[in-house]
């Protein structure tokens, strides 16, 4: 069976916003609440779906809209990574979908989108589980997803738990410069957190076996 793309890629039912750059297209799509798709060609091809719930001056947080036509998570990107922003093609098809599926648009003012440092901070106050998207040459962004457990003045603290749901024995560092975006409030991420369960006291260094 082919696949349904309701975010259709093509098309010439595009409308495009009348703000002129990426942050006053946001802007303008946030105040008015219109779901959109946003580009950030430097680290994938893909779209974003969603709508824009909040933004600061450097960042701005998704609630992501799913296929299923559904919320399914927030994702924080840098204004500075978006190359494109559209009004989705299909807004009057999601418009719909989300009202018949008794979907409301999420709010989020408890995120602070000041850096990333405090994104994730704020981010790991209001859910388990946050997802660190990391910038990688090849894929565009590699994620690591599990606990935020502490931060150092050049990167985030990290104790993962792996795709079947064990906790990893001790933390990693994410420096700050290599992350792409960060994710959280996932259905796929609180469902991971409830398998997962409480995690272990992280091992210091020293008493993990020798590689």
């Amino acid at each position: 069976m082919a696949t349904i793309n309701h975010h259709r890629e093509g098309g010439n039912n595009v409308v495009q916003f009348r703000g002129r750059g990426a942050r006053a297209q946001l802007r303008e799509a946030m105040d008015g609440r219109v779901p959109v798709r946003v580009m950030r060609e430097k680290i994938s091809a893909g779209w974003t779906h969603g709508y824009v719930i909040g933004m600061s001056t450097e960042f701005c947080l998704v609630a992501e809209v799913s296929d299923a036509m559904r919320f399914d998570g927030f994702l924080a990107i840098a204004l500075s990574d978006v190359s494109h922003v559209e009004e989705d093609p299909g807004r009057e098809f999601v418009e719909r979908a989300l009202k018949l599926n008794e979907e409301t648009l999420p709010e989020l003012s408890e995120i602070d989108l000041a850096d990333w440092q405090t994104i994730a901070q704020s981010a790991s106050s209001a859910t388990p589980l946050i997802s660190l998207n990391m910038l990688d040459d090849e894929t565009g962004e590699v994620s690591y997803v599990g606990r935020l457990t502490g931060v150092e003045p050049d990167a985030l603290l990290l104790q993962e738990v792996d795709p079947n749901a064990n906790w990893y024995p001790d933390t990693g560092a994410y420096e700050f410069p290599a992350i792409g975006s960060i994710a959280f409030g996932t259905a796929y991420m609180l469902l991971l957190a409830r398998i997962a369960g409480v995690p272990p006291i992280p091992l210091p260094p020293e008493a993990l076996p020798a590689s």
